[in-house]
């Protein structure tokens, strides 16, 4: 059975899986990130630079070039910036122990070889072993791959790769399901462009033990499913990466077609390099049970390096799933439609032990939101650090806030830099149930005519080191105040307003350097400095 996405509009049943209950561990604001599952290679060592972000080219792949995109870019750095943890795409040169080769003008009945080529796709993966490549000549190819009984595993130290050369154009063919269907390990599928010509199915899916394999240097475009790429059924140590994800849409019912979603039962599932775009959904999601079934959540994503925009909802919905490391990823232009608020980054329901660092997050209408929509227990473990949200607008009836918190129990928000919004802070509205217990410490907030909005249910609430704009004013329960009242009230002894002086690439000026207070992340000065950006390091 097929994973499919669920909305509250409809369910899709899934394989009836026997639930389990991952533990969580307390939140801690200097706690390391859940690490990547391992990938072809080795990532690259710190070195206090971020890796490089987006689709990197490779040639003759559909990656080979994109789309001229101005957004298109690393995220700027004013110096190297310790406690850097995403991991680079690693340059691997495989070599092989055999060749298979499949061409438009091949004939299954032949050796598979260069010289006498099969068909068809179907016919090649079922002679692999581990070690060997199927060379994938540039054609169209009218069929579905089902990497499942009918082939052999790879292993961990000999992979078994379904290379694309000059592009091999996928279509698809008869039979049901994706057009890629992934349910073994250690498979490589590369360089093909994945075509589901609007129709109502995924592009590539992942199930069961497909530990190592990963979907890389592809193109995934015009499907009318659920998603572009999705993981279920338990689907464990997939790695989806380096690939241009475009144009999933669905214009019936709940409207949702998503780039990649990981599903219930998904494990250690890494979602990275890509430029995801022009959906329908969501960038990426990572899809919860709540509603239709009693599945146990997704456990372990990391999502990094990617670049996310312009789709119809967000770039990053994490529902009910545990253990979410989204980092070093580019987002922007997200504003509200008929289906969602313009969020950029959501966090909700039962969200468990999630941290959002190092990204870039601009023209939306908000940039990160926590808790809201609500089920069970409250979100927590959840942790906002280092991240640049800026350029985040009221266009089009968008709330224009920075950082939004609502139910949620011991979210963590330090070192963050919020420039050119209308509110840098909603916390405790009461939204589905009260903020308890936030940490807000060591953030710059420049260029917002509200600094700070507090509803009155943030009980055990801890405000410190922030750096504020000089006359900034701030709400307390709708009432209007200035700083010295605010802190006042709210037992904040440590925050200061002043001169930001942000520099090149959200550089700190002599207000922010070495003026925060220890929240356990690494720094370079006598103290660590207030925003997303350390200098001398």
């Amino acid at each position: 059975m097929l994973g499919a996405t669920a909305h509250a509009d409809g369910l899709f049943p899934l394989p009836n899986l026997q639930p389990g209950n991952p533990s969580a561990p307390t939140p801690d604001p200097a706690a390391p990130a859940p690490s990547a599952p391992a990938t072809p290679g080795a990532p690259a060592a710190d070195s206090g630079a971020e890796p490089p972000l987006g689709v990197q080219p490779v040639p003759n792949t559909p990656v080979e070039s994109l789309p001229e995109h101005a957004d298109h870019a690393n995220i700027a750095e004013p110096g190297p910036q310790p406690g850097t943890k995403a991991s680079a795409l690693a340059a691997v040169t495989p070599s092989f122990t055999r060749e298979w080769v499949v061409s438009p003008s091949g004939n299954d009945a032949g050796d598979g070889s260069a010289a006498q080529p099969f068909r068809t796709i179907a016919k090649a993966i079922t002679q692999a072993n581990p070690g060997e490549v199927v060379r994938v000549l540039a054609g169209t190819y009218n069929e579905r791959i089902l990497l499942a009984d009918n082939v052999k595993p790879g292993t961990a130290e000999a992979k078994i790769t379904l290379q694309g050369e000059g592009r091999p154009h996928l279509i698809p063919g008869n039979g049901g399901g994706a057009l890629v269907q992934v349910r073994r390990p250690n498979w490589v599928i590369d360089g093909f462009d994945i075509d589901v010509q609007g129709q109502a199915f995924f592009g590539v899916t992942f199930e069961g033990n497909v530990q190592g394999s990963v979907l890389a240097n592809s193109e995934l475009h015009h499907g009318g499913g659920g998603a572009g790429v999705t993981t279920f059924g338990n689907a464990t140590g997939a790695t989806i990466e380096n690939n241009h994800i475009h144009d999933f849409v669905r214009n019936t019912g709940n409207k949702d077609s998503h780039g990649v979603v990981v599903q219930p039962t998904s494990h250690d599932i890494t979602v990275r390099n890509n430029d995801i775009h022009d959906n329908s959904g969501d960038s990426v999601q990572c899809l919860g049970p709540e509603g239709f079934s009693s599945l146990p959540p997704a456990d372990g994503l990391v999502v990094e390096n990617n670049h996310l925009y312009g789709n119809r909802e967000n770039a990053v919905d994490i529902k009910t799933c545990h253990n979410v490391a989204i980092r070093n990823n580019r987002m922007h232009q997200f504003r509200p439609t008929s289906t969602a608020k313009g969020d950029v980054v959501v966090v909700h329901y039962s969200a468990q032990n999630v941290t959002v660092e190092d990204n870039e997050i601009y023209d939306g209408a908000k940039g990160i939101s926590v808790g809201g929509n609500h089920e069970g227990p409250l979100p927590t473990g959840i942790i906002i650090r280092r991240n640049r949200v800026h350029d985040i607008t009221t266009e089009g009836g968008g709330e224009g806030t920075g950082i939004r918190l609502e139910n949620s129990n011991g979210t963590v928000v330090v070192n963050n830099t919020i420039a050119r919004v209308a509110t840098a802070l909603i916390i405790g509205h009461g939204t589905g149930g009260p903020t308890q217990s936030p940490v807000v410490q060591n953030n710059i907030v420049d260029a917002a005519p509200v600094a700070v909005d507090l509803g009155g249910q943030a009980p055990g609430m801890k405000m410190a080191a922030n750096l504020f704009p000089a006359g900034a004013q701030f709400k307390q329960n709708g009432a209007l105040q200035g700083l010295d009242q605010f802190k006042a009230a709210t037992g904040d002894t440590t925050s200061t307003s002043g001169p930001s002086d942000l520099g090149e690439a959200f550089a700190p000026g002599a207000a922010a350097v070495d003026k925060g207070t220890d929240v356990g992340l690494p720094f370079c000065g006598a103290s660590p400095d207030i925003g997303a950006v350390e200098l001398g390091c």
